[in-house]
């Protein structure tokens, strides 16, 4: 019990944790949404449910002993017509003794007579078992791989749910990244600014110059607000994800280097096959198919005989004043017996019956290739997608450094006077287009590497 408490303890404390913080990490968020998802808590009552009906059925096959006391009262006992047997007999001695000329007898409607007491007491008890039926114990089979269906099909859920807030915290996560690249550009782009108005000043420079510079300051600060919108719209989907008060602040804590850090195969082995069961979906398939097998095995077992044992005792009390204890005196009745229910003609039910579940197993297995090659499509499509991404990143790598090089050069050779304010504009837009680039890939790796791992079961 003490560790219960102590068990219990902490998950409070970890649940209120994670309820109250406003900054989550990835793998803080996916805690959050576990334990917050809606239909992973109805899956998880799911199998409470299905544990009660495991209950419910395993009741059929034991022993059930019931007691029972009855009691009536008679304001007037039933009365009986019996046959009136007593005059024709004394007839026929009066006849014999020839006391009366032999004739006809007309013995009349018959005696009424009434039997029994005023007051009936009786208390018994009632034994039944089920001593054999086939369908029950493959039902029952049956019942505990429904729960064990209900448990991979909650694996199945909490994978998903893994995957599709790992989605919506990159897409969130990359919009602030973008953010604060933006700033970043900006902050440089003022600092240009302000040298370049007092390069004007001086009068070193034209208008036109300044006017380029200020002209792109602005469309950093437009391309801001669009960005700082869009990040208000990623992070509600996040909250939507996880299931998070949207009236409440979140805070991403984690920083697209380190999980970038994370996403990268040192080695693609093009040998490497995929594993089935890894899927969490594959199990619930399989699953399906043992209920489905199960199911067919159910109704022809339907077809054997059932076979059940009973007992009954009981005592009863018949007195005209139920508590006069000269009166009569309780009389006991007992028995045991056995009840076999052999099945003979069913007009063809359990025939349709074992029809349809034949054609369900068949769907199953249908099903279970369908997945298999979907599966194997999409893990092929995952390796190419990451060995491109990959291949895309050292590429824009090499591209930002080169952009990063023109624009240190137009730089130079504008405050010496022999560039334009033109070609620092131009070397400018393609760095920040060069920075842009090499984010979009940096994100799409790591997305390419969710999309792998989630195809391989790793997710």
């Amino acid at each position: 019990m003490k560790h219960f408490l102590i068990g219990a303890f902490s998950f409070f404390l970890f649940f209120n944790s994670l309820q109250s913080q406003k900054s989550f990490n990835l793998k803080e968020a996916i805690d959050y949404a576990k334990v917050n998802n809606h239909n992973l808590n109805i899956q998880k009552l799911n199998v409470q449910d299905v544990e009660g009906q495991l209950k419910e059925y395993y009741a059929i096959g034991l022993p059930k002993l019931s007691g029972s006391v009855s009691y009536n009262y008679f304001l007037k006992l039933p009365t009986s017509i019996f046959p009136n047997f007593i005059s024709p007999a004394i007839y026929d001695v009066l006849f014999d003794e020839n006391l009366l000329p032999r004739r006809d007898i007309d013995a009349g409607p018959g005696v009424p007579v009434q039997f029994g007491t005023k007051n009936n007491l009786t208390a018994g008890l009632e034994f039944s078992t089920l001593l054999f039926d086939g369908s029950f114990f493959v039902g029952l089979k049956a019942q505990r791989l429904y729960k064990d269906l209900i448990i991979k099909q909650i694996n199945q859920t909490e994978s998903e749910i893994k995957y599709q807030v790992t989605k919506a915290y990159l897409g969130a996560l990359a919009i602030q990244e973008n953010l604060i690249i933006l700033n970043k550009n900006i902050s440089n782009l003022q600092k240009v600014n302000s040298d370049l108005n007092e390069f004007y000043k001086s009068g070193l420079i034209e208008k036109l110059d300044v006017d380029r510079t200020e002209l792109s300051l602005q469309n950093l600060n437009t391309e801001k607000e669009k960005l700082q919108r869009l990040a208000n719209i990623t992070l509600n989907v996040l909250k939507f994800q996880i299931n998070y008060p949207f009236d409440q602040e979140l805070l991403l804590s984690d920083k697209l280097a380190d999980l970038l850090n994370t996403s990268y195969v040192e080695i693609m082995d093009p040998s490497i096959q995929l594993n089935y069961n890894a899927r969490p979906e594959y199990p619930v398939i399989l699953q399906g198919l043992q209920l489905a097998e199960i199911n067919v095995k159910r109704y022809k077992t339907a077809y054997l005989p059932s076979l059940y044992g009973f007992a009954s005792f009981q005592e009863s009390l018949q007195r005209n004043k139920l508590f006069d204890s000269k009166d009569n005196d309780w009389f006991p009745t007992s028995l045991v017996g056995l009840n076999l229910s052999v099945p003979i003609f069913d007009g063809f039910d359990k025939k349709g019956k074992i029809i349809r579940a034949k054609m369900l197993l068949d769907k199953t297995k249908l099903q279970q290739k369908q997945f298999e090659s979907a599966a194997q499509l999409e893990f092929q499509n995952a390796k190419i997608q990451y060995l491109n991404a990959n291949a895309t990143i050292e590429s824009r790598k090499k591209t930002i450094a080169l952009a990063e090089s023109i624009y240190n050069t137009a730089k130079i050779k504008f405050k010496e006077g022999v560039g334009s304010s033109l070609e620092v504009s131009n070397a400018e837009r393609d760095l920040y287009q060069a920075q842009a680039n090499l984010l979009d890939a940096q994100i799409n790796l790591i997305q390419a590497k969710v999309d792998l791992d989630k195809s391989m079961g790793k997710i």
